[in-house]
């Protein structure tokens, strides 16, 4: 139990502190702990040369101090500060980066609330400094111009972009005029490809959209507040002579509300886009509108009805691969692409694995629909019942991403090497996942006769997921591929022809009999073989490999199978790596 008594008479050495009462608390409009505890502290603070009278209220939460305390500016002192950064719209201050999971001393609390009072002192003195306060707006600028300023002020976090830093093309944009593409209005872009990735997207999510007219203007935006009129948004169009032409003529092509106004922030070598448009602007008469002559449409953005009306600020979040990377792994990593066979259990569970590695492009192979008996063991659901599976498969990395580039080919792998090989080669990978031994033959063939020529990863696994395999196999091993799979060593189960009325289940007539194995251990396999899966495919292992994980050998005994020489010397769950030579 904490002795708030004493940490109270502590905290009152240096400051005046009581605790406020429930009705009190009734009467202060701040986003406090519902079941917390509140001091006020009245203190002061030298700001400008001044010496000002500041209130702070202090706020613990019930289950302080593992959970951190929030406080608060008093509005009304806050109101002869104004705009400091670091101080939140509800007026708590950003005292600790929660995001860096801050350990509390628990043996010495009161040097905690010392320490949170004296950070929000000099939050506020740091202000005082012109160049940092510009820098800290700069540093924190989404925040702020995503604040609420008033009642009227309008903010849609509702655009996204793939805009590469070094990019300098001209921005055009497109407007999703139905069903927003998840919640988003806008899409601005550079690149025509990538847009079309989005239009696809959209075309199959049946969301409509139309182009937008798009003004790109230097950013003039330095500190806080941000809401903006239209005549005060005009102005700042107006100082460009040249933009304001170009506002005039987009106005005069467009919807109001499609011609967004656009500048950019650039934080830690990062490129962020914001800007505005124009909505419920209310058109009226040469009549209606007084004594403004109405000359051309943009005039109408300044009649007396819509003059003082605010805009609608705009942030643009961005999806571009290499940003997401470096959220992922903290540096860029050189994009692959991969041709996977087989989009069964293993192959459609790769999927999980595969978006997590620097691969943006995806060619799937497979002649399946997804039915009921799939689906405990499959990467998706229900809702995907009876659809192709490479159909399934593109629509789960397109929700992940939609700038993902993913073809499909609903034929069988050895049609695809014999009609159309480059669908393979084209990838930087070939990854097999079709658990049938006479396939994976004739694929290691086409690799020895070079019909394929990538590097080739195969997948499978013995029924109850005794073992799972992966051989990672370079063009010029495909021969001694060849060799080990039709004398393959590494198995686990012994003489499977002989266990096949224990691994082999049937369920009821011909064509439904299957291989029996729990998802678990699968996901327990494709896990264990991930940082080697990584290895290959961002090409800092290039030696062909064998990978043997060993199952659940307990299960393997309950079920009374009998297993090889080589599984009586490893343990369960080992994973062994042996060279393909």
């Amino acid at each position: 139990m904490i002795d708030f008594e004493l940490l109270l008479k502590e905290a009152n050495k240096t400051e005046n502190c009581v605790v406020l009462g429930s009705e009190v608390l009734k009467n202060l409009d701040y986003m406090f702990f519902k079941d917390g505890i509140v001091w006020k502290i009245q203190t002061e603070i030298t700001f400008n040369s001044k010496c000002l009278d500041i209130i702070f209220f202090l706020n613990f939460p019930s289950d302080f101090p593992y959970r951190l305390p929030k406080i608060f500016i008093d509005k009304d002192c806050y109101q002869d500060l104004k705009y400091i950064p670091h101080i939140n719209y509800d007026f708590s201050i950003c005292i600790f980066d929660e995001g860096l999971n801050p350990i509390i001393p628990q043996n010495n609390l009161g040097e905690v609330v010392e320490l949170i009072i004296c950070r929000s002192k000099k939050i506020i003195r740091e202000a005082e400094n012109n160049d940092y306060k510009k820098s800290e707006f700069k540093r924190e600028f989404k925040a702020y111009w995503e604040l609420n300023y008033s009642k009227n002020d309008i903010i849609q976090n509702s655009g996204f972009h793939a805009i590469p830093n070094q990019n300098k093309n001209e921005i055009k944009g497109i407007k999703f005029t139905n069903n927003l593409l998840s919640n988003y209005e806008y899409y601005i872009y550079n690149d025509e490809i990538e847009l079309e990735r989005i239009k696809k997207y959209s075309d199959d999510n049946n969301c409509k959209y139309k182009d937008v007219g798009i003004l790109l203007i230097e950013n003039k935006f330095e500190v806080p507040p941000f809401e903006l009129s239209f005549s005060e948004t005009l102005c700042i169009i107006k100082k460009d002579n040249n933009n304001y032409l170009k506002f005039k003529e987009l106005c005069r092509n467009n919807d109001f509300d499609s011609v967004l106004v656009i500048f950019t922030n650039e934080n830690n070598s990062t490129v962020e886009y914001y800007g505005w448009t124009y909505k419920n602007v209310q058109i009226l008469s040469r009549k209606q509108g007084g004594n403004r002559k109405i000359s051309s449409k943009i005039d109408h953005l300044l009649n007396r009805v819509n003059e003082k009306k605010s805009v609608t600020r705009l942030t643009f979040d961005n999806i571009n691969v290499d940003r997401l990377q470096i959220r992922t792994s903290s540096y860029v990593e050189t994009q692959k692409s991969v041709a996977i066979s087989g989009l069964g259990s293993v192959g459609s569970n790769l999927i999980f694995f595969l978006k997590n590695l620097p691969i943006d492009k995806f060619n799937l192979i497979d002649t399946d629909t997804l039915s009921t008996e799939n689906l405990k063991r499959y990467f998706s659901g229900f809702a995907y019942l009876q659809n192709n599976k490479v159909d399934v498969i593109k629509s789960e990395l397109k929700n992940i991403n939609p700038l993902f580039n993913v073809d499909v080919r609903k034929k069988s792998v050895t049609s695809i090497i014999q009609n159309e090989p480059d669908f393979i080669n084209q990838c930087d990978f070939h990854i097999v996942a079709i658990g049938k031994t006479m396939i994976e033959e004739f694929i290691l063939k086409n690799l020895i006769e070079q019909t394929l020529v990538k590097p080739t990863l195969i997948f499978w696994v013995e029924p109850f997921l005794a073992s799972g395999q992966m051989l990672f196999i370079m063009p010029n091993d495909a021969k001694k591929a060849l060799e080990l799979i039709k004398n393959y060593e590494f198995n686990v189960l012994s003489n499977v022809e002989n266990q096949r009325d224990k691994t082999y289940l049937i369920e009821g007539s011909c064509q439904t009999g299957y291989f029996p194995y729990s998802s678990s251990y699968l996901i327990q396999f494709l896990s264990s073989i991930f940082s080697h899966l990584k290895e290959h495919i961002t090409s800092s292992n290039n030696n062909s490999k064998i990978y043997t994980w060993i199952g659940d050998k307990d299960l393997l005994k309950k079920k009374e199978l009998i297993i090889t020489e080589f599984a009586q010397k490893n343990n369960s769950y080992d994973l062994i790596i042996n060279d393909i030579c």
